[in-house]
């Protein structure tokens, strides 16, 4: 009888050992890669912004909400940073969402999934509206705060120093995007103000051709594309594979925190360039408005 009786004792010790032993908040390790979503979508995330326009459509087949997000509009330094335009939709499934949407005019944040494939005729808009809640009051009340108070440092080694240098910047997250394939994160921080970019738009102009079948030269009316400058909000992109800096930009987005980060890239290439590698992020203090 007291065989079986330890026995019992020990494998209840060593099915329950884990989950006793387990921490109420598990540090992320710094080398920890980026999570995909557990349902597998090929991308999520979420834009901190404030609804502009909205309106439900409804189809011969296919209904959505569709709406303009002005990312960074609302946000506690929001004339600094000229608001970025994204198109959402919302599908009939989350029509409890559209009545949060429709009806708020304050800052949100506004998780999303992008399927790798989806209906072009069923949204406008490749953005999926998953999930809807106010932004954090503050940075302080975050996991990322618990975790990091002073920020994170990866402290990268730069192989190639002729090629790849080290920079530092300041700005605010308005979007961060998580890959399922790579397991990458993309941060997406406004610097502030506007940046002039280039883009092009088919235009018909005339010209001198020659006509075989005439056996002579006539005036055509020819597609060309011309480029053109446009003022856009200065938005560049940063990418991580670490799991920590990733939540700890997110975590700053949804508290509208400005931060302080070090990216490095090719020497050759301007300071917007995308394909940058973000391994430092701090929030700038005061991490709560209301110490002040």
């Amino acid at each position: 009888m007291k065989g079986s009786q330890w026995l019992c004792g020990l494998l209840i010790s060593v099915f329950c050992l884990p989950a006793w032993s387990t921490p109420p908040l598990k540090p992320e390790l710094l080398s920890e890669q980026v999570q995909a979503d557990k349902e597998g979508w090929w991308k999520t995330g979420f834009l901190v912004g404030t609804v502009s326009s909205k309106g439900w459509e409804v189809g011969f087949i296919w209904e959505s909400g569709e709406l303009e997000v002005l990312a960074g509009k609302g946000a506690l330094n929001g004339t600094n940073y000229p608001a970025k335009t994204y198109e959402v939709s919302v599908q009939p499934e989350y029509y409890y969402l559209w009545d949060k949407l429709r009806v708020s005019r304050k800052p949100l944040v506004i998780r999303y999934k992008y399927p790798f494939w989806s209906n072009p005729f069923a949204t406008n808009s490749g953005y999926r509206v998953i999930d809807v809640q106010p932004v954090e009051s503050s940075f302080s009340k975050t996991p990322s705060f618990t975790q990091y108070p002073n920020g994170i440092d990866l402290n990268p080694t730069i192989k190639n120093s002729r090629t790849y240098t080290q920079r530092q910047t300041f700005g605010l997250v308005l979007h961060v995007a998580r890959w399922l394939l790579n397991h990458k994160c993309t941060v997406y921080l406004h610097l502030g103000g506007t940046a002039r970019s280039l883009k092009s738009r088919p235009t018909y102009k005339p010209s001198l051709e020659y006509n075989a079948d005439k056996r002579e030269y006539e005036h055509q009316m020819v597609l060309t594309y011309e480029t053109y400058e446009v003022e856009v909000p200065n938005v560049v992109r940063l990418h991580t594979d670490s799991e920590a800096i990733c939540c700890y930009a997110e975590d700053s987005a949804m508290s509208q925190s400005e931060v302080y980060v070090e990216y490095y890239g090719a020497k050759a290439q301007a300071d917007t360039v995308t394909f940058s590698i973000l391994n430092s992020i701090h929030v700038a203090p005061p991490f709560d408005e209301e110490e002040n």
